[in-house]
């Protein structure tokens, strides 16, 4: 009989996603996953549609989206109070800062690219339920033929823009977005922390190594719990310096597919990942939570 597998980081349509819960929840079933965590980008009303099933463990969470000054910086909460009153009306106020931004970025794409998008479309993204992002303005590019995928979107228009207007952008700083987790009583976890340094590869490893080891200490100091060792853009070798850097910090290992759906990123399956690079047995932080839930009906 397969091995049931484990995947902490999945998207829905309330966030960038292309699935309904209840649509993720059947492909859950059909991964034939253990565990999973639904992590919108700062949105929990999808994780709030979610529950336990089936024998398979269901963990809330979120990924907020952290204003830094180089790469991008996503933080990952996981065991959340989905109704803490000091989260929910953190991510309403943060709503407001992300339509800001989300205007911003179609500005800036007017003015760097003479690009002028449709009224409707905007209007179609401000006026729906759920997180507005670039992965929206993403979308608009490609249906309009700017881009032929995500990737030539982000790689086109979108990270350029981003570089213009970060200074400008409204959003939490690392610590308030490590802080509004603990509030709610989660653990935090560092998501892909190659998109801290995306130029790695052009590193040696051992630059990398001390680069994120004290950028990981300093976060540990603040309350960082865990780093996201597994994901579908980090290889072998990456993984294992993230698992040396773990063991020597004593940080907890999470890791997940980053699923949004078969259009969005092609080729990336619930508990499998691209092409299999991501089929998680098991993970300390999920031990942890697994062993807190135990002691709380004792």
């Amino acid at each position: 009989m397969e091995t049931r597998k484990i995947d902490m980081h999945i998207h829905t349509i309330y966030s960038d996603g292309e699935h309904t819960p209840e649509e993720i929840f059947e492909k859950v079933k059909e991964a034939n996953l253990e565990v999973f965590s639904i992590t919108d980008h700062d949105e929990i009303e999808g994780a709030k549609k979610m529950t336990s099933r089936e024998g398979i463990l269901y963990i809330p969470g979120v990924e907020l989206t952290a204003k830094t000054p180089v790469g991008r910086e996503h933080i990952l909460g996981y065991d959340i109070d989905l109704n803490n009153p000091t989260l929910n009306t953190t991510l309403r106020e943060k709503k407001k800062g992300d339509i800001e931004n989300f205007i911003l970025y179609i500005e800036t794409l007017k003015k760097i690219f003479g690009i002028t998008l449709p009224k409707e479309d905007i209007d179609k993204v401000l006026n729906r339920v759920g997180n507005v992002g670039r992965v929206d303005l993403s979308n608009i590019l490609r249906k309009y033929g700017y881009a032929s995928d995500q990737e030539e979107a982000f790689q086109k228009y979108l990270h350029p823009i981003n570089e213009q207007v970060r200074k400008k952008k409204k959003g939490l700083t690392e610590e308030e977005c490590i802080e509004l987790i603990k509030s709610a009583g989660g653990y935090v976890s560092i998501a892909h922390p190659i998109s801290l340094n995306p130029s790695y590869k052009r590193q040696s490893l051992k630059t990398t190594y001390e680069e994120l080891r004290q950028r990981l200490l300093r976060m540990k100091q603040v309350g960082l719990d865990a780093i996201e060792i597994q994901h579908i853009h980090q290889d072998n070798p990456f993984r294992e310096m993230l698992h040396t850097l773990a063991q020597e910090l004593s940080l907890l290992e999470s890791g997940g597919t980053d699923f949004h759906g078969e259009n969005i990123k092609p080729g990336v399956e619930i508990g499998k990942g691209y092409h299999g690079n991501v089929a998680i047995k098991r993970l300390s932080l999920v031990d942890e939570i697994k062993e807190k839930r135990y002691k709380s009906v004792i």
